[in-house]
């Protein structure tokens, strides 16, 4: 012990004689240029994300390149600083604002990646996909193809607030995890080679897009993701065009999404999706020419022109012609409904009852449908040939009903197959919300604007 001890000694006093002899002196070089995090002199965008993000959500946002924060051995490009402030100012306005308003002022203050990181270009991936972000660890998220970014197109603004959303979803699930119920929805379904199999099949087996099957992980973050991005009348359109089995799947899913945010964060998430879907309507006005058929969006057209006084002047006499005539056959006429199926096909249905109510009945006819989405014009030409029992398989009896019941609609059939239509909202007449489910859409005579039917839209 005293052997050491000495060494010790020795050693503490050859320290000091060096430290004696130590010069002072200033060293000339400029560390703060080299950590690009010190920024000494702020541009304007360096002072509009400080109060539009730093300051009020400590989220910085780092658009000087740094290559330590992003993958090594790719090539990305810088992002333009004109497109900072315009790719922020949606991150702000379609992500931020709709939590908010869903989850309270400090929802994104208490839960939220500290960091963005912009890149100008994408990542590209050895297996013919480009990654369009990331997230680390919950505290960053890396958003590619800023270059390319557009403000005004509402395809450009979806795809990168799609990534946020899906990236966000993963740090709320290190926060609070999803079901481990959830995995078996699709169980069997998963495919780590997800690029090579095609959407139809992803939707056949429960899921909203092909990447959603790489993990239940990734699968919930698609999930919740495109529900917010696609809003319920795309969703829905979906989901009503797959298999009847993979509904059951992807309604499950929606649910589990649902209960999730409710239970974990008291969000209600169908407020959200509304927030979302208001905050992307700013960007580009949904079109309903653009919103109508089997896996795009609205798949009916439900009316009551018998308790809507609402109707214009032309269609409501035809429909209450057509009461009246029903009426002295033995039958009250109730309702009509419009469903646009595949491949430009419109079933269109008559509810009506017998004298006492005490029976429903449907009268069903098939339709071809012509609708420009550009234009929003639209035909309908009744099919020579109506289904039968086996051609192709459905019920019959609905088709037959409609040879019963023909002559006394015949001015209101007349009146859908007479000349062309101009699909649209109708909102200028009876105010309304538009783009969602339960809007109003009407279709209007192209002769004459005054002359319309219209209905909820739906599904």
């Amino acid at each position: 012990m005293k052997k050491i001890f000495n060494k010790g000694v020795v050693a503490l006093g050859m320290l000091t004689i060096l430290a004696s002899c130590k010069k002072e002196g200033t060293l000339n070089a400029n560390l703060d240029a080299i950590d690009q995090n010190i920024i000494t002199n702020k541009n304007a965008t360096d002072l509009w994300l400080d109060q539009n993000f730093l300051n009020p959500y400590n989220i910085e946002t780092k658009y000087r390149f740094d290559r330590f924060e992003l993958p090594s051995g790719k090539n990305i490009t810088p992002p333009l600083v004109g497109q900072v402030i315009p790719a922020m100012e949606m991150v702000r306005d379609v992500w931020i604002r709709p939590f908010e308003a869903a989850g309270g002022s400090d929802f994104i203050k208490r839960i939220s990646p500290k960091q963005f990181v912009l890149a100008g270009s994408a990542e590209y991936n050895s297996n013919g996909t480009i990654t369009l972000g990331t997230a680390e660890g919950g505290r960053k998220i890396v958003l590619y193809v800023i270059n390319s970014f557009d403000k005004t197109n509402l395809g450009s603004v979806k795809q990168m607030i799609q990534v946020i959303q899906h990236e966000y979803t993963h740090i709320l699930n290190q926060t609070v995890d999803f079901s481990p119920e959830y995995q078996t929805v699709s169980r069997g379904g998963y495919e780590a080679n997800w690029t090579q199999r095609p959407l139809t099949e992803a939707y056949s087996l429960g899921f909203i897009t092909q990447y959603a099957r790489v993990s239940p992980g990734e699968d919930f973050a698609e999930q919740s993701s495109n529900m917010l991005m696609m809003g319920g009348v795309q969703y829905n359109g979906i989901v009503a065009s797959v298999p009847a089995d993979a509904q059951i799947k992807l309604k499950k899913k929606e649910q589990f999404v649902v209960d999730y945010f409710k239970t974990a964060f008291n969000i209600d998430f169908y407020k959200l999706q509304k927030e979302v879907q208001l905050a992307l309507f700013k960007v580009s006005a949904p079109v309903l020419s653009r919103m109508i058929g089997l896996g795009v969006g609205y798949t009916t057209l439900t009316s009551n022109p018998s308790t809507d006084p609402s109707q214009s002047a032309e269609f409501l006499g035809l429909w209450n012609a057509a009461r009246t005539s029903m009426t002295a056959g033995g039958f009250v006429l109730k309702d009509f409904k419009m469903t646009f199926r595949a491949s430009n096909l419109m079933t269109l249905r008559y509810t009506f009852t017998n004298a006492a109510g005490t029976t429903t009945y449907s009268a069903d006819a098939d339709y071809t449908l012509a609708l420009n989405t550009t234009t929003g014009v639209t035909t309908f030409t009744l099919n020579a040939t109506q289904p039968t029992a086996t051609v192709p398989a459905v019920d019959p009896v609905p088709y037959s009903n409609m040879g019963v019941i023909n002559a006394r609609m015949a001015g209101v059939n007349s009146y859908f197959t007479s000349g062309s239509f101009r699909v649209n909202w109708i909102n200028q007449i009876i105010p309304g919300e538009i783009g969602f489910v339960g809007s109003l859409g009407a279709f209007y005579k192209t002769t004459n604007a005054n002359s319309y039917f219209y209905g909820t839209m739906g599904h």
